[in-house]
């Protein structure tokens, strides 16, 4: 068997069957469909065992609720196929989808396959995002020169694709580093297992083909806000800082922005839902733990004026004044769009 898609659920009763329908839709046939109930308390169980009945291609996983991580890691500790590709339930992949890889890995033999995606909003609009890199198989010396540099974030802030979802990725590669995550970070998570691939494939193939179409949801958790965000972030770090792989010549630079990037995007996320109230514990934390000697190393060279006036402030310690001035750049983005 070529694929396992496997598919962690957890209440999107609205978006799961549009989500297996596009799998089962796949106009290449030699695959093996993982549904991962994570104890969702909607429909979805019900839903997961009705099409495991009509197709026995489908294999159900009934488990108490863990979250992300641990439900990709049950998923994966039973695939059977020698490649991965994990799916997200409230997205879905194009009818194409395993054929376009399946036609690459015949090719190139690659240990994992990147492709593009088209981001989906509620609103109906649509974007294609590409990878920052040419389409083509990389060998190690060419992800050296090519990847590594932007593996977590270069100088003008240019990263691969940290997700997990949209990649076939031979399961024998993944499979300890999926298993080697934590389960508790929720925000990362991905990251946490792409990372460690690239430094360890043999070849990767960079493919400019959008065949998984992202759902932005406004509810999920991506697009929530909570200061235990910023604490498992620190977590990440920690786990890329003790990675027992060889790293880039630049890696700990990478880091460092990647902190300071997503310390500055959690306080942007907390200034646009004006969670004034949470700024002292904010602060605790950015002031108290590994992000405030890595933000005091990060450095960047093309990025927006707002950017670089967040990343003066934050290197300067004044996380209450990065947060109002990007509060005030939230208030007057509303009222100009109200005009």
């Amino acid at each position: 068997m070529l694929f396992s898609v496997i598919v962690p659920i957890y209440n999107v009763e609205a978006y799961l069957k549009r989500c297996i329908d596009s799998v089962l839709a796949q106009t290449f046939r030699d695959f093996e469909l993982i549904l991962v109930d994570d104890g969702s308390p909607d429909n979805c169980p019900q839903i997961c065992d009705a099409y495991a009945k009509e197709d026995a291609r489908i294999r159900v996983i009934h488990k108490e609720n863990g979250g992300l991580v641990s439900a990709r890691q049950a998923g994966i500790q039973i695939a059977d196929g020698e490649y991965v590709f994990n799916l997200d339930a409230d997205d879905a992949m194009t009818s194409d989808a395993l054929e376009s890889a399946a036609a690459i890995l015949q090719q190139t033999n690659a240990d994992m396959v990147t492709f593009s995606y088209t981001r989906c909003e509620e609103n109906g609009a649509v974007q294609v995002m590409h990878e920052p890199v040419k389409e083509g198989l990389y060998t190690k010396s060419d992800m050296q020169e090519h990847i590594f540099p932007k593996i977590l974030l270069d100088k003008n802030m240019q990263h691969m694709f940290y997700f997990v979802w949209g990649k076939a990725i031979r399961r024998s590669l993944v499979y300890p580093l999926q298993l080697a995550v934590n389960p508790a970070i929720s925000l990362g998570e991905d990251l946490c297992c792409t990372v460690p691939c690239y430094l360890e494939a043999k070849n990767v193939y960079v493919s400019p083909k959008s065949v998984y179409l992202y759902t932005v949801r406004n509810n999920s958790i991506s697009t929530k806000f909570n200061t235990k965000q910023l604490l498992q972030i620190a977590d990440v770090l920690q786990m890329l800082h003790a990675l027992p792989c060889a790293l880039p010549a630049d890696f700990e630079e990478q880091i460092a922005r990647y902190a300071c990037t997503m310390s500055f995007a959690i306080l942007a996320a907390a200034a646009k839902g004006k969670f004034r109230k949470d700024l002292p514990e904010i602060k605790r934390i950015i002031l108290n733990s590994v992000f405030a000697n890595e933000i005091k190393h990060a450095r960047f060279d093309q990025i927006t004026i707002k950017s670089r006036i967040t990343v003066f402030l934050l290197r300067r310690r004044m996380i209450s004044t990065a947060f109002y001035f990007l509060y005030i750049c939230e208030r007057l983005k509303e009222l100009a769009g109200k005009k």
